[in-house]
């Protein structure tokens, strides 16, 4: 049974803390018997910069296939820059095949922006790589489809839901929907299959309407674990230990 690693919102800046937060969650997953791929669905770099890719790229796994995503604090350009620099398709759609799973990585976020759309290629890429497999297959990208519950996260959600869920109606082997965004872990339903989101890597959203600030930097950062079989997806959240 394929397992894949969901993470998300490392907001890379170029300090020792958020790096330290990237590679405790990074060596958990290295410790794990059998781990086929990493997702991790966007705010890479917390301001868009070269330097902050950088720092992202050079720390991730070279023997795992790995899924980037972009969300809304990425910037087209210096990550697209960043991708071709350390050998990665120069693209913010992209797609993985590992252990009999496609998982297809799309670009929601709009530079400067907070909430999210797909544009009319990234949905049509969603759709031919459903089409093209008869593997089951997970869409991933950064906004979340549904409510969360917290008024400002749902305020910057995806605002084209109509137009994704056509898509994932239209292909019936499309068995889930990973996202991030929301810096918490989040299981719904969303055109008859489950979306789930990851926990955040820099920080957690505070319980309700809590802001300022709405994420607190203390809190542990966390993954997602998913496991593919027969029956779908099923996910295990896992939150790392102040000893890890």
């Amino acid at each position: 049974m394929p397992v894949i690693i969901h993470c998300s919102d490392p907001h890379l800046d170029r300090t020792k803390t958020r790096l330290d937060r990237l590679l405790a969650v990074l060596d958990e997953i290295a410790s794990l018997p059998s781990v086929d791929a990493l997702v991790i669905t966007g705010d890479l770099a917390d301001h868009g910069a070269q330097d902050e890719y950088d720092e992202l790229l050079r720390a991730l796994p070279s023997d795992l296939p790995v899924l980037l995503t972009p969300g809304n604090h990425d910037l087209t350009e210096p990550m697209l820059d960043a991708l071709a620099r350390h050998g990665r398709p120069r693209s913010l759609d992209s797609v993985i095949d590992v252990a009999g799973v496609r998982i297809v990585g799309l670009d929601s976020h709009l530079d400067g922006r907070d909430e999210g759309a797909l544009s009319a290629g990234s949905l049509a890429f969603a759709d031919e790589q459903a089409g093209g497999t008869d593997d089951p297959v997970l869409l991933a990208m950064h906004h979340p489809a549904v409510p969360v519950g917290h008024d400002v996260a749902d305020a910057t959600g995806l605002t084209n839901r109509e137009a994704l869920a056509a898509v994932v109606q239209r292909r019936a082997n499309i068995i889930g929907i990973l996202t991030g965004h929301v810096h918490a872990a989040l299981a719904a339903s969303f055109a008859g299959v489950p979306l789930v989101g990851a926990p955040g890597i820099a920080s957690t959203m505070r319980l309700g309407n809590r802001t300022d600030p709405i994420a607190n930097a203390h809190a542990r950062p966390g993954l997602a674990v998913h496991t593919i079989d027969a029956k779908g997806i099923r996910t295990v959240f896992h939150t790392l230990a102040r000893n890890d």
